[in-house]
């Protein structure tokens, strides 16, 4: 992954169980997105326009804030205003405390001078990005983030440390949501999309045990999980697991957002989300056909493919990252691309 603050990484997400049902009418462009793993080219951006509506993009604290009330948002305000050019939203996840915090980006910031701090930037980013933002003034194509998800993988430790913790993690949303809130009352919270990871904690005893802190539910809108799988009985058992909990807890009329699904055509290591390129095409098409299918008893609000382009250096936290492209190094598409554009264009969006 590159160092700029504008640097993109996996999405988030969310699910939920019901019953199945025919999805027919028209999606908006919003409900398909797209998670890159560089900066974006031009001509990347060209050929997104028209057919993903969302551009899944991680806000790293620490490289938008290196010193205290020191800001550098060249990368990121290039990033947006070239996505709002193509008229594709930026839909970011916050992340990363800075060095002048903590010795690891991964380590919440939960100690008092660092809430502090995360709350001031938080109000910082909605206030330039957000609604009548002043990154938005005099430009003729606005996309204001409406949308603001905090954190990513609290449930996994390479983005936890030193261990992922529910009852921590509600503290930070909490932190969070007065923040945003009092930057823009009508702000949308959603929260930080858990994955079936190893090192870390399942997705749904995640999701109970934070369900289970008193209050949780009034500081997000949206739910997400990030459900990785092979095939279409593991991605639908990771939904319905994940809605289960949402409905125990009171939960389940949220809406919930799949912030990162993918498989890969190639990859540096052994893995069983290496498909190859028929492989990854046919699963997108079918993941694709089974969430709109279930969408609205799922209350499934975008679904983001991940990722973009395939990555030039392998990814020791990923064994399929590199190749989990829809277009190759060269930016050149693979069937998936043609497969999901296919999608969108069945589904009356273009």
């Amino acid at each position: 992954m590159t160092s700029t603050c504008a640097r993109i990484a996996v999405l988030a997400v969310c699910l939920c169980a019901g019953n199945a049902e025919g999805a027919h009418a028209a999606e908006p462009a919003g409900f398909f997105g797209v998670v890159p793993q560089a900066t974006p080219s031009s001509a990347e951006l060209a050929r997104l326009q028209g057919v993903v509506g969302t551009l899944r993009i991680p806000i790293y604290w620490s490289e938008c804030e290196p010193a205290p009330g020191e800001f550098d948002f060249a990368a990121l305000d290039a990033l947006v205003g070239a996505a709002a050019d193509h008229g594709i939203r930026v839909q970011p996840f916050v992340f990363g405390t800075p060095s002048w915090l903590a010795a690891e980006q991964a380590r919440p910031p939960l100690a008092p001078r660092a809430r502090a701090a995360w709350g001031d930037f938080l109000e910082v980013l909605v206030k330039r990005y957000g609604r009548g933002g002043e990154f938005w003034r005099g430009r003729s194509r606005r996309q204001p983030i409406r949308l603001w998800q905090v954190w990513n993988e609290p449930n996994f430790v390479v983005f936890w440390r030193p261990w992922p913790r529910p009852r921590a993690y509600a503290r930070l949303l909490h932190i969070s949501a007065r923040a945003l809130r009092r930057a823009d009352p009508r702000a949308r919270i959603a929260l930080a999309g858990v994955a079936p990871v190893n090192s870390g904690i399942r997705t749904w005893v995640f999701l109970r045990r934070l369900f289970r802190v008193p209050g949780v539910g009034r500081d997000f809108d949206i739910a997400a999980i990030h459900p990785y799988a092979t095939n279409l009985p593991q991605l639908d058992y990771q939904l319905r697991q994940a809605r289960r909990e949402m409905a125990g807890a009171g939960l389940g009329g949220r809406p919930l957002l799949v912030g990162e699904l993918g498989v890969a055509s190639r990859g540096d290591f052994p893995s069983a989300f290496v498909l190859g390129l028929g492989g990854q095409a046919e699963f997108l098409r079918m993941a694709y056909g089974r969430l709109l299918e279930m969408r609205r008893s799922w209350r499934i609000v975008g679904v983001d493919w991940f990722a973009l382009r395939d990555a030039a250096e392998p990814d020791p936290n990923c064994s399929f990252c590199q190749g989990a492209g829809l277009l190759d190094l060269a930016e050149r598409p693979k069937p998936a691309w043609w497969a999901l554009r296919q999608t969108v264009e069945s589904n009356g969006v273009r």
